[in-house]
């Protein structure tokens, strides 16, 4: 009566397989939900299998399933007995199905289970969730349609709201739930049963907060489908207790975690907790992800939610997420000093893996009354947030920081972090009035705590978020910025400041402008910061294409996206994406289609991020003008299409495959410019790779003082970075 959905090939290939084996034993394995039970159903019809009997054995002993099985008809040639939801168990062993099958040398035996049965000669056919859209969701309404997870979600949706319908308004939070339910048939139909309670965002905002969603039952022919609580304890009925503890106790995660966390959760040493783990992925109760930085596990939502609800039940839920909460809020605050120094990207990469986990921590230690070690955890996120572009939640929970901070008149000082925080991100969106707000109210706190220096240096943020301030105010602050980046206790913030004062400038004062990004340049390779340093760069770009000099903005934006592309960069990469498409379209237009591909790629990291940066970007828009002449419409759409579906690390891809210019960079070119002899030193030894810090040691000189050094010689040289010093010196010995 329930037509499969997603599974033609699956139903092909195994009708087939059927057909043709000449085995005995034929054992569909998969999770729970997967729909084995279905897929074996409709498999033995299209066959045409002669089936002697047909043993629902969800819920039953191994033992007492083959008892239902023994009083069978006359068997004739190639009969079949169906054992669905076969699992063994303490009570059977192997050798009592290979007895079974010899006592019987007419029968044959499709089994359906989570897990082989390991008898000699069996034939195992895995059965896969369905294909489910993945991260970022930017596919279109007809391509979501492709995906088994969504054609079955909507399906299952119109019999309970008969008009309901995918439409792009719908379609991302479709996508989401889909892939959070890990495309598992039974919870994407228990979910949408839920449609009579809540609506899409509302499941969607459910399933994000850990929250159970797949309650009630399911008009499933097995008792052992319809409801959560059944297949529950079948999960639980072969593990024994400390097993069944162990996996309830991962159910509170949120998303995937690795090894180490788990270890930690369970307080047990690496080596049985990976035996443990071993056993539950066997299971099929834990999923085993392969990933760059490892292995990662997670549960099957479906079980999950049997082991939130077991934990309930027993009054120790509450205590579970605590636990949880309080390991990722250490893990939080030790990762804070990381994420500005040289293993920057390790520790971003580290907090996008367990993003969902550390919400969930947030949300716990909220709801726990723990106000203050939440508003410490918002603060040690903030470069996290606006590094990654989760800007709108981060502004929610650095206000509910700035807040909590308010209320003791002794973290005055954590009250203007938080506010300066708040700004940034504000920036980022293109709030104006916020981060005006926010600057206003760092800046009153900095003063209230005699922290003259912060309390500037807020201000001149403020400056660059509000554009109508005085010109001589503008210059007074942005001479405190240039003044603090040598000695600046602060470089996070002076940093930023100058960024946007020199962003701010540049349409007008290009030589304070130019002045206020070698001030941001130094700050950010004291503290070894590839996102600034990249910043930096891209930021030259723009004075670059401003003077005209295509070929040195191409080269300063090359250098910028690698270190962009490094860290995960996602709230400022669409301007340097941008800038990138618009170089390459004014240089080749027959690269048009990848234009195109970076274009609608930064249209789409916008929309997902919320990123919008002040000041606006100078870059002209020619190329999104122009590209519809070259594409009939169904070619542009395709083109923009893919463009929508890149990675913002497969977009930074896309911008630096683009050929660069035939011509070699005049930054590149030998100079006639001469140094004097301390500079031509120093120039040698950043040929040699050396940092200012070891040619400083080297030379017997302040750090700073070869700061100032190098950046003399940049300006001589007229070049925008250590690379080109080397290059200069390079091909001055060649010659």
């Amino acid at each position: 009566m329930t037509p499969l959905v997603g599974r033609d090939i699956d139903l092909l290939n195994l009708s087939l397989q059927l057909r043709q084996y000449e085995g005995r034993l034929f054992t569909l394995v998969g999770p729970d939900g997967v729909g084995k039970s279905c897929l074996a159903e409709a498999a033995v019809a299209d066959a045409a299998l002669p089936v002697a009997r047909h043993v629902d054995a969800h819920g039953m002993e191994a033992s007492q399933a083959l008892a239902e099985a023994v009083d069978m008809p006359p068997l004739s040639a190639r009969s079949w007995l169906v054992l669905d939801g076969f699992e063994l168990s303490e009570d059977i062993t192997p050798g009592v199905v290979d007895a079974f099958l010899d006592e019987r040398p007419l029968l044959r035996i499709l089994t359906t289970g989570r897990r082989p049965l390991r008898v000699s000669g069996e034939q195992v056919f895995p059965v896969q969730p369905l294909s489910a859209p993945t991260p970022p969701y930017h596919q279109q309404v007809s391509e979501l349609h492709e995906y088994p997870a969504v054609a079955l979600f909507v399906d299952r949706a119109r019999r309970i709201i008969p008009s309901f319908a995918l439409t792009a308004y719908n379609a991302r939070p479709v996508a989401e739930i889909c892939a959070r339910l890990d495309g598992i048939p039974l919870a994407i139909e228990l979910a949408a049963n839920r449609l009579q309670l809540f609506d899409l965002n509302a499941l969607l905002t459910r399933l994000r907060d850990g929250r159970p969603v797949l309650g009630g039952s399911h008009p499933a022919r097995s008792p052992g489908h319809r409801s959560i609580s059944t297949i529950s304890e079948r999960s639980h009925h072969l593990l024994d207790e400390r097993r069944r503890g162990q996996l309830d106790r991962l159910s509170v995660a949120v998303g995937s975690l690795n090894l180490t966390t788990i270890a930690e959760l369970w307080g047990s040493p690496a080596d049985r907790a990976k035996e443990a783990v071993d056993v539950l992925v066997s299971d099929e109760l834990l999923h085993a992800d392969a990933t760059e930085s490892g292995t990662r596990y997670s549960v099957y939502h479906l079980v999950r939610e049997g082991g939130l609800a077991r934990l309930a039940a027993a009054g120790a839920l509450t205590h579970a997420r605590d636990q949880h909460a309080e390991l990722f809020l250490a893990q939080v605050l030790s990762a804070e000093p990381h994420l500005a120094g040289p293993r920057q990207h390790e520790w971003l990469d580290r907090l996008a893996e367990d993003h969902g986990n550390v919400q969930a921590a947030l949300t716990q230690l909220a709801a726990r009354g723990r106000q203050y070690d939440t508003a410490l955890a918002a603060l040690a996120l903030r470069r996290y947030w606006l590094t990654r572009g989760h800007l709108a939640s981060g502004e929610r929970w650095l206000s509910d920081a700035a807040a909590v901070f308010l209320t003791d008149t002794g973290q005055r000082q954590l009250t203007a972090r938080a506010e300066s925080a708040r700004g940034a991100l504000a920036m980022a969106t293109g709030d104006g009035h916020l981060a005006t707000d926010c600057f206003q109210r760092a800046a009153i706190a900095y003063a209230e705590c005699g922290k003259r220096h912060h309390e500037l240096t807020a201000l001149a943020r403020l400056a660059a978020a509000r554009p109508g301030t005085a010109s001589g105010d503008s210059r007074a602050l942005a001479d405190h910025v240039l003044k603090a980046s040598r000695t600046s206790p602060a470089p996070e913030e002076v940093g930023e400041a100058a960024l946007a004062l020199a962003a701010q400038a540049r349409q007008t004062d290009v030589k304070l402008a130019s002045d206020l990004l070698d001030a941001a340049e130094s700050v950010y390779a004291r503290a070894q910061d590839v996102r600034g340093r990249g910043l930096v760069l891209i930021q030259r770009a723009d004075l670059s294409i401003a003077r005209g000099d295509q070929e040195l903005a191409e080269s300063l934006l090359h250098e910028g996206l690698l270190r962009l592309q490094a860290v995960g960069e996602c709230t400022m990469l669409p301007r340097a994406l941008e800038a990138r498409a618009y170089l390459l379209w004014q240089r080749l237009p027959e690269q048009g289609p990848r234009v195109a591909r970076i274009l609608a790629a930064s249209a789409a990291i916008r929309e997902a991020t919320g990123a919008n940066p002040l000041p606006a970007t100078a870059v002209p828009s020619t190329a999104a003008r122009e590209l519809h002449t070259l594409f009939s419409a169904p070619e542009y759409e395709a083109v923009r299409h893919e463009g929508r579906t890149l990675t913002p690390w497969a977009a930074a891809q896309e911008a630096l495959a683009a050929p660069l210019s035939a011509r070699s960079s005049p930054s590149a070119a030998p100079r006639s410019a001469r140094l004097s002899a301390r500079q031509y030193e120093v120039a040698l030894l950043v040929s040699n790779g050396l940092t200012n810090r070891q040619i400083a040691s080297r030379l017997d000189l302040s750090e700073w003082t070869v700061v100032n050094h190098v950046r003399h010689i940049m300006r001589r040289l007229d070049v925008p970075s250590r690379i080109h010093i080397a290059q200069w010196v390079a091909q001055r010995q060649a010659r």
